[in-house]
């Protein structure tokens, strides 16, 4: 059989193609240096009882290849409504309810933390860190600690990470109520521990504790204990559960009215006392989380 001219050059061009190395594939995306998850919570009661609680966390993270900083902020907020009702009347069959509304801040809680991580080796970093929290119920207007030290990673795999931490630092709180004694500058050291665990396809584990104690009175430590577990959705939503524990040795103190007895009307206040603290606070969040 033979071909006719005209196919000649497409036959050609077809045996080249055949015999031509295949494209090579285009090279992956680099990888973006830095990540932001943000997390929101919201539950609001009404009817005949009422609340509502508000909850956010933000967490930034940005890495070079010999240094990584981080900054993560958040907060939570719970109002409470109280109804008080009382009745009174000349006799049953004319009653006079009356009810009021008292609505209290039973919880608030804010905190905002950066840390600096430099590489000395693979595993060895040191660091620069600055936290900041306020928390009204437990007598705490304003903590600030800073801290400078050494960390140590002993796993830094791509699904599981432990790392330790020592430093030294400074802590300035102004407390709700200041009391004679209570210390609100002092220099500080302290230990930490941090663990990632990554399982499935996205979702992970992780927990941070801190312990910072007084140079002046090693009775005065304070432990924050936090951890979460996320569990993802798709690439850029997931539910996320999380517990945080906040231990203070040295607990603030709240004022107290003091109602000269017997009780007048209206109420005769002769002053204030200090009432001591409660040394633990816990939070327990679930959340939308959004990563970006």
């Amino acid at each position: 059989m033979r071909l006719h001219p005209v196919f000649l050059p497409l036959l050609a061009w077809g045996t080249l193609a055949a015999q031509a190395p295949a494209a090579a594939p285009a090279p992956a995306a680099p990888k973006q240096p830095w990540s932001d998850k943000a997390s929101l919570s919201l539950v609001s009661v009404d009817g005949n009882a009422k609340s509502q609680s508000f909850g956010f966390s933000n967490e930034y993270k940005y890495v070079w290849s010999d240094a990584t900083f981080a900054f993560n902020a958040g907060g939570v907020r719970v109002n409470t409504t109280t109804f008080n009702r009382s009745a009174s009347g000349p006799d049953m069959n004319n009653v006079t309810v009356l009810q009021t509304e008292t609505t209290a801040t039973t919880a608030e809680n804010y905190y905002a933390n950066l840390r600096y991580d430099h590489d000395i080796t693979q595993n060895l970093h040191w660091f620069g860190s600055a936290a900041w929290d306020r928390n009204v119920p437990s007598g705490i207007d304003s903590r600030t600690i800073g801290t400078a030290g050494l960390s140590y990673w002993w796993v830094k795999e791509d699904r599981t990470k432990f790392r330790t931490d020592m430093g030294l630092g400074y802590t300035k709180i102004t407390p709700v109520v200041q009391v004679p004694g209570f210390q609100d500058s002092f220099g500080t050291w302290s230990v930490g521990a941090y663990f990632e665990k990554k399982f499935l396809a996205a979702s992970s584990f992780t927990s941070n504790l801190v312990v910072t104690d007084s140079l002046k009175d090693s009775k005065a430590y304070l432990g924050v204990w936090q951890n979460a577990l996320t569990v993802s959705m798709s690439n850029h939503l997931a539910l996320q559960v999380g517990y945080n524990l906040t231990y203070n040795n040295a607990p603030a103190s709240v004022a107290v009215d003091v109602v000269q007895t017997p009780v007048a009307t209206p109420p005769v206040i002769l002053g204030q006392v200090p009432v001591l603290l409660k040394k633990t606070d816990t939070i327990f969040t679930t959340s939308l989380v959004i990563t970006f």
